[in-house]
């Protein structure tokens, strides 16, 4: 009698071929823990925590310059070096989401994918491949961001440097284990999904966290201070060719109460400006206007009226942009009643990037006011709703950027310095 081993024989095959495949892997594992890759993917993993700490760092310089205006952070060196002007580029945000915490998502996610192969967890052999992928991918997103930083912006970020390093680095472990284990490693589209989807999730989860915990303070774009905003469109004339009616009021019971102004009342020119305490081209530009004053001398009248990037005295903002700019602002006019508006105008500006209530508060003192006559312009009625109509009057006028300039009536739309604003005056 003849017994037919053929059903034995294929499930034996069977069961040697999947024991030699889990085998050849439990090898590997074992080489990859035992051997210098276990060095490599530790380093691997060091870069990616590296990451998320220079990742969250960015983000709270980020999010800094756009509740600000500016941040003192230090890699502010220079025009060439300029963590801020990086930060204030269209470039800096993909859908809405600073650069910093797609960095963050990423570097969590290279941080969790290492971790399973350096502590040889039982998905190491779906993660690896993928760790691989993104390695890639980081830095050929690093070489274009760089390319944008330093071909479209003219400036570099020490910050965001920092960060195309180390995905460098990363980089060149993955070449370095790639060129030792190019025939181990499984790419096929179950495994790389399944180590994908890990990594979509990190980063998923890092943006919804972001979404739901980001401060409210963020300047909504079109009040942002990006590079070059405010360099004159070469398709516009320097004036507007319609003017507008913009309602003056010079004198302590007119209308809420008196616009300061510098020349005389009289004067066929007349230039206004709506500004911002706490933005920075309006900073740039107060000595500009201030050297044209002194040019133009009693030919022009200059006037200043609000439009602070705060919900407290302005009521088309929908956030406390700049948080500090209606205290300084109710102080400017508390020190107008001393007839001191433009001592502390200029003082506010020069000191800027200092700007607080206490700060709003000592500039006050350094031009002859009390404290007593300070918390009483804190507490006024009649100066909120000054600054409130100052601010409404600017949105009818169609202010959406600071600063604005009007003169006699037609916004300025020239290049912001003193010889181009007096040409378009003397074109008058």
């Amino acid at each position: 009698m003849t017994t037919d081993h053929s059903d034995h024989s294929d499930h034996s095959d069977h069961s040697d071929h999947s024991n030699s495949a889990a085998s050849k892997y439990k090898v590997e594992a074992t080489e990859n823990t035992n051997s210098p890759q276990r060095g490599l993917w530790l380093c691997a993993l060091l870069t990616a925590c590296a990451g998320i700490g220079t990742s969250i760092y960015s983000t709270l310089h980020h999010l800094e310059l756009r509740a600000n205006g500016h941040t003192l952070a230090a890699c502010n060196i220079n025009s060439a070096i300029n963590c801020d002007a990086v930060a204030a580029s269209k470039y800096s945000e993909v859908f809405q989401i600073p650069l910093g915490v797609w960095g963050l998502g990423y570097f969590i996610a290279m941080s969790l994918l290492s971790l399973s192969v350096f502590l040889n967890h039982k998905s190491a052999k779906e993660h690896e491949p993928t760790w691989f992928l993104l390695a890639a991918m980081g830095l050929v997103t690093s070489i274009i961001l760089g390319s944008i930083s330093l071909g479209v912006l003219g400036t570099v970020c020490l910050v965001c440097i920092a960060i195309y390093a180390l995905t460098t680095v990363q980089a060149g472990l993955a070449w370095k284990m790639w060129s030792r284990r190019r025939g181990s490693l499984d790419f096929s589209l179950k495994t790389t999904y399944a180590g994908l989807t890990t990594a979509g999730i990190a980063v998923i989860l890092t943006v919804l966290a972001f979404n739901f915990s980001k401060p409210v303070g963020v300047l909504p774009t079109e009040f942002q201070d990006t590079p070059g905003k405010h360099d004159a469109p070469t398709s516009l004339p320097p004036l507007a060719s319609s003017p507008k009616e913009i309602p003056l009021n010079k004198n302590v019971y007119s209308g809420l109460g008196e616009d300061f102004r510098q020349g005389p009342d009289d004067a066929k020119i007349v230039i206004v400006e709506f500004a911002d305490y706490m933005c920075p081209a309006c900073g740039t530009t107060a000595p500009i206007l201030e050297d044209l004053h002194k040019q133009l001398g009693n030919r022009a009248l200059f006037v200043f009226k609000n439009f602070q990037l705060s919900k407290q005295c302005n009521a088309s903002m929908q956030n406390d942009m700049h948080a500090f700019s209606c205290d300084i602002a109710k102080i400017a006019r508390c020190a107008g009643s001393i007839g001191k508006f433009w001592e502390y105008h200029l003082k506010a500006y020069q000191e800027q990037t200092k700007a607080s209530k206490e700060m709003a508060i000592e500039w006050g003192k350094g031009v002859g006011l009390t404290p007593k006559q300070m918390n009483e312009c804190f507490a006024s009625k009649d100066i909120q709703a000054k600054l409130l109509d100052d601010a409404a009057l600017g949105e009818k006028l169609g202010v959406n950027a600071t600063p604005t300039i009007f003169i006699n009536g037609r916004q300025y739309q020239g290049d912001r310095s003193a010889s181009a604003m007096r040409a378009a005056v003397e074109a008058l």
